[in-house]
């Protein structure tokens, strides 16, 4: 059976039948551990309070789609926006003939249909029992074991719907799609040949004057795009990139190729911000929905134009037992996915 050990504040390892070595000698304690004997904590020893968790690639999701959260009823099955338009004659068709004595019959009328998306449900428990509790909690001290097994499953949570945004469920994509998945979403394969980072300043320069007017043709001039979403290394190598291009065309002299950008988008609109996505990398999404592409999207970030419902956000129970030793609580939620209603304002620039 393995005997415990105590060190004192000299260094001096005692076992119950007296001084076997001292902290200081290595090769004693290399022996000493070969053994397999047991090292309780001592006053030498200290657990300390910061709980090392494991990291994931995170990004701000209010940058990237508006969410609505609450909004419907978090049951239904399908939730949906009425979509309406004109029908009827041109504006000329209402001018009025003077020189007639019957009145203009020339109306107009409006057509109404519905945009749909299906709603889908969540659910996760998290179990544990009084054994784990105690052991974890007071055998340390300092670690809450039920709490960290509830972050958990709060960061998978997040990370799911994160991961829903960007390229929808993989077991759905085409009821409960992303931004980098829309359906009808016109895709250019030409306007973008390869990653920004690796063009030539000239290349840079006549990539910048096309894109605006590719959107603004794409939806028939009436929106400017506020959302450039692009690869994340692409991102980060803009953003190390000093221009220079001098070309008096071009009022923009220093800085870098990210601002440079920025500064095209802020002319048409004042909120244009450029944002990265991991998941628009060919590297990453080739398992997610088949993309195997470096996807780049610019669109009209407003919430009539594309969004996404969560009408039952993240939700806890209390944790209930029914032997007073094992515990569960359960969390669930219902969402949509990310829905395109004006795929005009919607564009996609692939490299093949």
């Amino acid at each position: 059976m393995a005997q415990p050990l105590i060190i004192n504040r000299v260094g001096e390892i005692w076992s119950p039948k007296g001084l076997v070595a001292h902290a200081d000698s290595k090769r004693e304690m290399e022996y000493l551990n070969s053994l397999g004997v047991d090292q309780p904590i001592t006053t030498l020893t200290s657990i300390l309070p910061t709980i090392i968790e494991q990291k994931f690639y995170e990004m701000p999701l209010a940058d990237i789609v508006d969410i609505s959260v609450g909004q419907g009823n978090p049951f239904s099955n399908v939730l949906f926006n009425w979509s309406t338009g004109i029908e009827g004659g041109d504006f000329e068709s209402g001018l009025i003939n003077m020189s007639s004595n019957t009145s203009n019959t020339m109306s107009d009328d409006i057509f109404v249909e519905p945009i749909e998306r299906k709603t889908i449900g969540w659910k996760k428990n998290v179990n544990y029992n009084i054994i784990q509790e105690g052991t974890f909690s007071q055998g340390t001290q300092n670690m809450d074991y039920v709490q960290a097994k509830y972050r958990a499953r709060k960061k998978e949570y997040d990370l799911g719907i994160q991961k829903l945004v960007n390229v929808g469920l993989t077991v759905n994509n085409t009821d409960y799609a992303g931004i980098l998945t829309q359906q009808g979403v016109t895709a250019d394969s030409e306007t973008i040949n390869k990653k920004l980072k690796e063009m030539t300043d000239t290349e840079f320069v006549t990539f910048l004057s096309k894109i605006i007017p590719a959107f603004q043709k794409n939806c028939n001039y009436v929106a400017y795009p506020n959302r450039f979403l692009i690869p994340q290394d692409d991102l980060v190598g803009l953003g190390s990139m000093p221009v220079k291009y001098t070309d008096g065309a071009i009022p923009f002299v220093g800085g870098t190729r990210l601002q440079m950008l920025e500064n095209v988008g802020k002319s048409f609109a004042p909120d244009f911000k450029v944002v990265g996505s991991a998941y628009a990398m060919k590297d990453n999404n080739g398992k997610f929905a088949g993309l195997n592409k470096d996807r780049y999207v610019l669109y009209n970030k407003k919430a009539d134009t594309i969004a996404m419902d969560i009408p039952l956000d993240f939700t806890v129970t209390l944790p209930g037992t029914a032997n007073g030793f094992d515990y569960t609580s359960a969390a669930y939620s219902r969402f949509t996915g990310v829905k395109a209603f004006r795929p005009q304002e919607v564009l996609y620039f692939d490299i093949a």
